[in-house]
């Protein structure tokens, strides 16, 4: 078994990315699973800061918890077989629908610009 995560990043855990369709060339069954961290101070999620930081609050909790959410096993039409990128999009609505979640079309490169921006790193004009 091997663990693939299909957004290629991460979210605060309200948001589901799109998906890289990768994970679902192998035209496969597969396992969705749904992860939650839920906390009261500090999201191990890392959805806004650089890894140093992030890294050295996360150990400076006492407890860092993981919920684990497991859907029955996603078997792929013929359609999905044939194009990965509609079975990438069916497996995502289906853990949009099951973790109640918001589907997202923002991907990698404007989350870069996000933290970018936090950082004050965009120039301004």
């Amino acid at each position: 078994m091997i663990l693939l995560f299909p957004e290629g990043t991460t979210t605060n855990g309200d948001y589901l990315l799109p998906f890289k369709t990768g994970a679902f060339l192998a035209r496969a069954p597969l396992q969705p699973v749904i992860l939650r961290y839920p906390c009261r101070r500090f999201s191990p999620a890392w959805d806004s800061m650089d890894g140093a930081r992030h890294v050295f609050l996360l150990l400076c909790q006492f407890a860092n918890y993981i919920e684990v959410v497991r859907l029955p096993v996603y078997y792929p039409s013929e359609q999905e077989k044939q194009d990965p990128r509609v079975y990438a999009n069916n497996v995502r609505k289906l853990l949009a629908t099951e973790g109640n979640l918001v589907l997202s079309n923002l991907g990698l490169a404007e989350k870069r610009a996000y933290h970018a921006a936090l950082n004050g790193l965009l120039c301004q004009s």
